[in-house]
């Protein structure tokens, strides 16, 4: 079973989700002040419904989460999936007057936003996007992607690897040097990364960098208890801020596949789309992983960044300590900008820029 959630009373009980006890010690003290001052005072969203989050989704959003759309040099596009599905792109185009690349065409970096395949949008990495744009003076495209349970698990992930094959295809469109793409996300979107840099691999289309951000990289659909995991930090990290154990769980009752025809319909998929651990690793683009030390998720991403390395793979593995999932958008911590600036150090250095 899960740690016990039961434990002293705290003056921090007052909060709707307050930091386990247990937990104090393991994490930085910024990350707990902006914690209590910006996160725990809200009731986690793995304790509401679904209805009322999509009812209504200003209420339960993130503090982290912008609107830039009405920037200059911000723009959205429409882009069709291999099924017909229309969805949006967001194109954050660098400064023409700052940019190392001028008039451009530009590089492009393609970002996967985070949500546990269930929450985000376009203003989840808003932040994260603006920021590469400004400091790298690449093209940043954000996807909107679908999500559970709306809809069916693997189809926010076909949105994802439709945009980043109409790049290839269609990139000077927008400016974009489709001999130039790098992708990354955070969480779910670092799943996405991980699956996506082995399907790009397979058709020969060229990445420069995959970054994956506390990613989730091995299925973890039919596991009732986190001691049926291989991976220590899912017992270690189970009553963990941010991604727990129970909120992990919640995400996967979403679009864990429910009838024999759609489990039928993910193994087809190859191995690699539920489990990127264990895929055909070798010939991948070069690859930075960003895991968290107080994250259920941290030691798949590690095994993941040494079986990279293993296959010959240019890795870059980074543990950043005393914080949780996703801790990278909580700036100003520490730990955050340290991330920030990681990200900005390998897309500039992917695209010489």
């Amino acid at each position: 079973m899960a740690p016990s959630a039961t434990s002293p009373v705290t003056a921090e009980d007052a909060l709707p989700a307050p930091i386990h006890p247990s937990f104090i010690p393991k994490l930085d003290k910024d990350f707990i002040e902006y914690y209590n001052a910006h996160v725990g005072n809200v009731k986690s969203t793995h304790e509401v419904t679904i209805k009322d989050i999509r009812a209504f989704p200003a209420k339960y959003a993130s503090v982290w989460y912008k609107d830039y759309s009405y920037e200059p040099f911000v723009k959205d596009i429409k882009i069709t999936a291999d099924d017909g599905h229309v969805f949006t792109a967001r194109i954050y185009n660098p400064d023409p007057s700052t940019s190392p690349f001028g008039d451009g065409p530009y590089p492009i970096h393609i970002n996967f936003h985070g949500g546990g395949f269930t929450f985000g949008g376009l203003e989840g990495d808003a932040e994260l996007c603006m920021t590469v744009r400004t400091q790298v003076g690449v093209m940043l495209m954000d996807v909107d992607y679908r999500l559970s349970p709306e809809h069916d698990y693997g189809k926010g992930h076909d949105d994802c690897w439709a945009a980043v094959k109409w790049v290839r295809e269609h990139g000077s469109e927008i400016n974009a040097r489709s001999d130039s793409i790098s992708i990354g996300g955070i969480s779910a979107g670092g799943t996405i990364s991980a699956v996506i840099q082995q399907q790009a691999r397979d058709i020969g289309l060229p990445l420069k960098l995959a970054f994956l951000g506390v990613p989730l990289v091995a299925s973890h659909m039919y596991i009732k208890e986190p001691e049926e995991s291989p991976y220590p930090s899912m017992v270690e990290n189970a009553l963990a801020p941010t991604l727990s154990w129970s909120r992990l769980k919640y995400f996967q009752s979403h679009y864990t596949t429910k009838s024999a025809e759609e489990k039928a319909a993910l193994e087809a998929r190859g191995v690699f789309f539920s489990d990127p651990v264990d895929g055909d690793l070798e010939g991948l683009c070069p690859t930075f992983i960003a895991t968290a030390e107080a994250d259920p998720l941290r030691d798949e991403g590690e095994e993941y960044g040494a079986r990279l390395a293993k296959a010959g793979v240019k890795t870059t593995l980074r543990r950043y300590t005393g914080v949780p999932h996703p801790f990278m958008h909580m700036r100003p911590i520490k730990k955050a900008v340290m991330y920030v600036e990681d990200y900005c150090s390998a897309v500039k250095q992917a695209h010489g820029a």
